[in-house]
């Protein structure tokens, strides 16, 4: 609509109150399009709204504990006699080669041709035990420890002996009885308490163990095996916060034990310390420069530390020292893709599959190396593989379905992703995700519901809230979207999108102010967010600052050189302030870039028709009703055109359509035409 013309007086800056309300309502209906709100204009991604899961965890390669190393019989401790066997007093006897008897052999009570004394029996059974022990004779050596028990069943390093006898021979259940009754005989004996720690390991009853191991501990404080070996019982029963604490004081205790910093390394990371994880990692590797499982721990903990370049140098050690190791090789791809080396992490995970085919999270990876440099196609081949390989692999589920958003094959990807919520039903990825592309079908009921179950399963899930709010803002349930959107932002302060949204959702409530707060945090955030700049130019032309929307009209144009819309907003900016000249310029641009835009045709001839070039703004009402033959505001606008020219012909043709289309425009049509 345009300003009321009168009769010989082409310039009039006055407007008759419906023409006014005509008008606003036009421009405010261009004003507030903008971009889909779930999809960020000339994002780094076209999945804003949606997240691709990441790559499978890297792998940190479990530190061999001290029984792993040595083996658990051998961390045994047998009891070394110190004092000898006495003999008794003997009566000279000749002996022409003046050497003493031979002693009997195992099986026989050792003699010297004098008896002996059932402590020194005992005692020679005991170093015969110890000499078949040493020599791995397990057999012989438990003979030799029970023929002692029956001279000195009392003795309890005898006890001891056994037990680590039974150990090597796998015999775990007599090896803690045998421990025991050594215990039972010396209640502070450390050694006893460590090899009891050693068979309830071996037992798989590490509870007791860690017991056991506590009192040797207590008994021997500065004993650093013991301490390690606490550690690594700890460490196996996922108690890391204990782990961590005794191998922390084996440390302390063995400064060189370049085992327990790998493993403490291990402990600290999966208790989310990295700073500490990385530093005893490092310190493990100065002291065993060839140790491969804790280059392999460095570079995964300065991956989780998203030091991925140096977490690259560590892996690639790892591999000089054990090449062609495909979990190692898996490990570096993982952080080669972090750091966006995708080349190079592409080659590196065909390394890994082609060394190991069959595991599944390096086709997986593989594939979000080829995903994350736009090579989709062999995504989602990688993705298959890793299903078949895997076929209840959810994430690949999951991100087969983002893949084929990324194409727009929507249905294929709602498909895919239920096939992931399916396999894994608590993952909140896969349902946001599937109500993102539930959006892009317009399926907006679907996609409510699919945001609402990620947000069950993760409440304070920034892009399921933004999704959920802006498919409010999609229904008009405005109320409903700030409210969301609010939590989106609150969970997420520097969520760009979020703030844009909310702000189109405080415009629906009619909050400008609030609207405009929102859509300049989010131009703070994303200097170039040239929706929000559109939007934030509807914004303040509604609320009356409209120097301020020609500025960011202009910005946004600057922006969206091709964008109708923008340039149509300008327009209105320029025409609130009665620069005509100027709204006609950016109305032409707008109409130069879809010419097929009724409503910039007819906003074209409103700035025409205010600079009293009639015959341009005929021709241009001319063509918005044209490309729009029902449209009624652009037709009562080309009636009162057809007035100011005194073409009474052209008036009542307009009029007559008027009456079918709209019938008060056409009412007041013909009061301008009786005057």
């Amino acid at each position: 609509m345009i300003p009321t013309p009168k009769p010989k007086m082409h310039k009039s800056s006055s407007a008759s109150p419906i023409v006014a309300l005509l008008l606003s309502l036009s421009m405010v209906a261009q004003l507030v399009a903008a971009l889909p709100f779930q999809d960020i204009a000339s994002g780094t991604s076209s999945f804003s709204g949606q997240d691709i899961m990441g790559g499978a965890a890297v792998i940190f390669k479990r530190p061999q504990r001290m029984r792993d190393l040595v083996g658990g019989a051998s961390l045994a401790i047998v009891k070394r006699s110190t004092r000898p066997v006495t003999h008794p007093a003997e009566v000279a006897r000749v002996n022409p080669n003046n050497r003493r008897p031979r002693e009997k052999p195992v099986g026989g009570t050792p003699t010297t041709g004098a008896a002996l004394s059932d402590a020194d029996k005992a005692e020679a059974f005991k170093q015969q035990g110890n000499t078949y022990y040493g020599l791995g004779q397990y057999d012989k050596a438990v003979e030799a420890y029970q023929n002692a028990l029956k001279f000195d069943a009392k003795d309890p390093d005898t006890h001891n002996n056994l037990g680590a006898t039974y150990l090597g021979q796998g015999k775990n259940v007599e090896a803690t009885q045998a421990f025991k009754k050594a215990i039972e005989l010396k209640p502070a004996d450390p050694e006893a308490y460590f090899n009891l720690g050693v068979a309830f390991t071996a037992l798989e009853r590490l509870p007791d163990a860690v017991d056991a191991l506590k009192q040797a501990v207590r008994y021997k404080p500065d004993w650093g095996d013991a301490h390690n070996v606490l550690g690594d019982t700890y460490l196996s029963m996922g108690h890391f916060e204990e782990a961590e604490k005794a191998y922390r004081e084996t440390v302390r205790l063995q400064p060189g034990n370049a085992g327990a910093f790998s493993n403490l390394g291990y402990v600290s990371d999966k208790l989310g310390r990295a700073d500490d994880s990385i530093d005893a990692l490092r310190k493990a590797i100065r002291i065993k420069p060839d140790d491969v499982i804790a280059f392999n721990n460095l570079g995964a903990s300065l991956y989780k530390a998203g030091k991925y370049l140096d977490a690259i140098e560590a892996f690639k050690q790892a591999l000089k020292l054990k090449p062609g190791d495909p979990e190692i090789e898996n490990n570096l791809g993982e952080a080669q893709s972090a750091a966006e080396q995708y080349p190079e992490a592409i080659k590196t995970f065909k390394l890994a599959a082609a060394a190991k085919p069959d595991l599944a999270d390096i086709h997986y990876n593989l594939g979000n190396a080829y995903y994350l440099s736009g090579k989709v196609e062999d995504a989602l081949a990688s993705y298959r593989n890793a299903l078949h390989v895997k076929p209840d692999y959810a994430d690949a589920f999951t991100n087969i379905g983002t893949a084929l958003t990324s194409q727009g094959k929507y249905e294929e990807a709602v498909a895919a992703f239920k096939q992931g919520a399916a396999a894994k039903p608590d993952n909140p990825v896969t349902f946001n995700d599937l109500g993102y592309a539930y959006y892009k079908l317009n399926k907006l009921q679907e996609s409510i519901d699919a945001y609402k179950q990620a947000l069950r399963l993760r409440p304070n899930y920034a892009k399921a809230l933004n999704g959920l709010g802006d498919d409010y803002n999609q229904l008009q349930r405005y109320s409903e979207a700030v409210v969301t959107l609010k939590q989106a932002t609150a969970a997420r302060p520097e969520y760009t999108n979020a703030h844009y949204n909310l702000g189109n959702a405080y415009y629906g409530t009619k909050n400008y102010p609030a609207a405009i707060d929102e859509f300049k945090t989010a131009i703070k955030q994303k200097p170039d967010f040239a929706a929000a700049y559109r939007s934030l130019t509807a914004a303040l032309f509604i609320s009356g600052r409209v120097p301020e929307a020609i500025e960011a009209a202009q910005k946004a144009v600057s922006l969206m050189p091709r964008d109708v819309e923008a340039r149509k907003n300008l327009g209105n900016a320029y025409f609130r302030a009665a620069k005509f000249s100027e709204a006609a310029d950016a109305y032409q641009s707008a109409t130069g870039i879809d010419a097929k835009d009724p409503d910039a045709q007819n906003s074209l001839g409103l700035a025409y028709f205010k600079l009293t070039r009639y015959p341009e703004a005929t021709k241009a009402f001319k063509e918005a009703v044209r490309l729009k033959p029902e449209y009624a505001q652009a037709h009562f606008n080309l009636g009162l055109t057809f007035i100011a020219l005194k073409d009474a012909k052209g008036a009542r043709a307009e009029l007559d359509i008027l009456t079918t289309l709209d019938p008060k425009l056409a009412d007041e049509l013909r009061r301008f035409d009786k005057k």
